[in-house]
């Protein structure tokens, strides 16, 4: 056994770390993405991407039902304009509950603050306890940074006066939480200070309108909020996310603060109203502030959007029952997950461009399932990480197949290059020399292998056969069976067997011993220079163009000769004289069937022609002009089949 020296075992040691690199790496490399793709979801890093596709969910969506029990009671520029500078004298608050309390309102929410004292406050908190039903709100310092299950307040940033608080039905915080693009989207539902769990204006609202006791309300942090018969899905810190129905001034009924004082106060003095008493009946009616840079926000809908339009809608999801629910990061981590395992066997299993279009099909039923869970059942599941991430392993994978296809490619290119090599080998390497005959041949593959043959065999100073063929169909397998032909045909031509005879028994062997359904047509000719005879016998192939002295042209062919490989036959042979001067062009089917742009054929007419037109010159002059012509009819680029030109020239013996 042979000693390995120190190189051979740092090749050794080498060759196994990089068997191991590989293995580990295959492993690795997937767990890693596996990883990174998780933590993009469970962390919600392209969160802000998530919040524009839950706004063109709500835009897309079919219009949302409207409970007509809400009203917003709007302090608008009218208002402004009639009643003189904001903030307006509390008397006429007091007047605007007096009114709406005549008018059958059910509740009546102010979302204005009353934190600093004002003259008339003890009338306005008469009214309040006359009507019964008023809600005022009050705002918390909060600290939207400190992550918590319920959002907690440091302190008060206007607390209601004590003595309408005690005279209202209840009060609640007014706070909003942006989100990170600026936009208000979700409200908290509670608001921890100190001890004690505060909360939202408009939630105590709907529950006093829905007759929901605060005992029986049970927060289950991060999930919902159970209310009665109510389940209120909340988000991770316990915020409600607003089920925003469309536009400002398009869902609810808004009427003008001045036109409910002035239709209550024509009641009273016996004239016509502005509008209306029955239009507030039974109806919660907020009373906000609507002029212009005055508790303004962005909403998913347009990018100016009153504050006191949130109360209306958490109102109006309490009423309908219709809440909005984002799916939480586990569920979302396992739908990613289990479709990302799912559409990568499919693009592995696929070819590119099927591959694309199943990209393409995994995007909309995606985009089609997102809209179909909102639409219906105000579920909010995340669709911007999944789709990119499945671009993203389209890429990966389709990348990874595409360098495996490269290297594939590259190790077949160099094997064809051997085949190449290998093919030449059983061409002649050099030209014959015999007296009185001049010899050029070509071959020009449309692939780096391919299926024609020639071969030339000398039988002495006075005597050469030609053999030219062409194997069906093209590239490696043509190539091979063209060198078990080449090899079988020179045991088979020698100097006392016809070639007739040489085709015959060179085709029972190919039916016997081949069974790769190829077959090979040949023309087989030998020349005579002592006796200026050809004879010659023809398998199924094109027959050799004959140009005499005087120009006229003949292509010979015989009576029986049917391809190689296929089936017994007889096959029959010919004789032809020739003088000094004549020309024979054995060629194949490459030559006479190229096509140009016009799919026309090059045909052995423009052969004969291209011949007898440049005759003059000797063989290898004449198959550069030849070959020229073929180019400019058919580029090399466009070459379809093999191309193999055979020119002999009888000259002086």
């Amino acid at each position: 056994m042979a000693r390995l020296n120190l190189f051979d075992l740092i090749n050794l040691s080498m060759n196994n770390n990089l068997k191991v690199f590989k293995r580990t790496a295959g492993f690795i490399i997937p767990l890693a993405a596996l990883l990174l793709i998780s933590a993009v979801s469970y962390f919600r890093l392209l969160d802000n991407y998530e919040l524009v596709s839950l706004d063109r969910r709500f835009l897309l969506r079919p219009a949302a039902p409207i409970s007509d029990k809400v009203v917003i009671v709007e302090i608008g520029e009218d208002a402004v304009k009639k009643l003189g500078r904001f903030p307006f004298d509390r008397n006429y608050h007091a007047l605007l509950i007096k009114a709406l309390s005549a008018f059958g309102a059910k509740a009546i929410v102010f979302d204005l603050l009353f934190s600093v004292p004002q003259e008339h406050d003890a009338e306005l908190e008469e009214a309040i306890k006359q009507a019964g039903n008023v809600y005022i709100p009050f705002a918390f310092d909060i600290d939207i940074n400190k992550k918590s299950k319920i959002v907690s307040a440091n302190g008060y940033v206007a607390k209601c006066l004590e003595g309408l608080a005690a005279a209202s039905k209840g009060i609640g915080h007014i706070n909003i939480v942006p989100d990170p693009d600026g936009k208000f989207r979700r409200i908290p539902l509670y608001i921890k200070y100190g001890n004690n769990l505060y909360p939202h204006l408009s939630f105590l609202a709907g529950c006093g309108y829905l007759g929901i006791k605060s005992e029986d309300v049970r927060i289950y942090q991060g999930e919902y909020a159970l209310c009665a018969n109510i389940r209120i899905p909340l988000d991770e810190r316990s915020n409600l996310i607003i089920n925003y129905s469309g536009n400002w001034g398009k869902v609810f009924k808004h009427y003008s603060y001045v036109d409910i004082l002035q239709t209550y106060l024509a009641g009273m003095a016996g004239e016509k109203p502005f509008l209306s008493p029955d239009f507030f009946k039974d109806k919660v009616c907020i009373v906000g502030i609507t002029t212009a840079g005055m508790d303004i926000h962005p909403s998913p809908f347009e990018p100016i959007y009153p504050g006191v339009g949130v109360h209306a809608e958490t109102l109006n999801s309490m009423i309908n029952n219709k809440f909005i629910s984002r799916v939480s990061r586990k569920m979302n981590l396992y739908v990613l997950i289990i479709s990302c395992l799912f559409f990568s066997f499919i693009i592995f299993k696929t070819k590119p461009m099927n591959g694309f279009l199943a990209l393409i099909l995994a995007i909309a039923l995606s985009l089609i399932a997102s809209l179909f869970l909102f639409n219906n059942f105000g579920i909010w599941i995340d669709i911007v990480c999944p789709v990119m991430v499945m671009g993203a392993l389209y890429l990966s994978i389709a990348s990874y197949k595409y360098l495996g296809e490269w290297r594939g490619r590259i190790a077949l290119d160099r094997e064809l290059d051997i085949a190449k090599k290998i093919q030449e080998s059983f061409l002649p390497k050099n030209l014959p020399r015999v007296n009185g005959i001049d010899i050029a041949a070509r071959m020009i593959t449309a692939r780096k292998v391919g299926g024609d043959l020639y071969d030339f065999v000398e039988f002495g100073p006075d005597e050469l056969g030609i053999m030219a063929g062409d194997v069906s169909g093209k590239g490696i397998p043509a190539s091979l069976f063209m060198a078990m032909v080449s090899g079988a045909f020179k045991s088979f031509a020698l100097p006392e067997v016809k070639p007739e005879q040489v085709l015959s028994n060179l085709n029972y062997k190919l039916v016997k011993e081949s069974s790769s359904n190829l077959f090979v047509t040949v023309f087989y000719a030998i020349f005579d220079m002592r006796n200026k005879v050809l004879r010659y016998a023809n398998g199924g192939h094109l027959p050799v163009l004959y140009l005499t002295k005087n120009k006229a042209s003949v292509f010979l062919n015989v009576e029986d000769g049917a391809p190689l490989g296929l089936m017994d036959g007889a096959y029959s042979g010919g004789e032809k004289r020739f003088e000094e001067g004549d020309i024979f062009i054995f060629y194949t089917d490459g030559v006479t069937e190229a096509m140009n742009a016009k799919e026309e054929m090059y045909g052995v007419n423009r052969l004969a022609s291209i011949v007898e037109n440049n005759r003059v010159g000797g063989p290898e002059a004449l198959l550069d002009i030849i070959e020229k012509d073929l180019r400019k009819f058919e580029p090399k680029a466009a070459q379809h089949d093999d191309i193999t030109i055979i020119v002999a020239k009888i000259g002086a013996g």
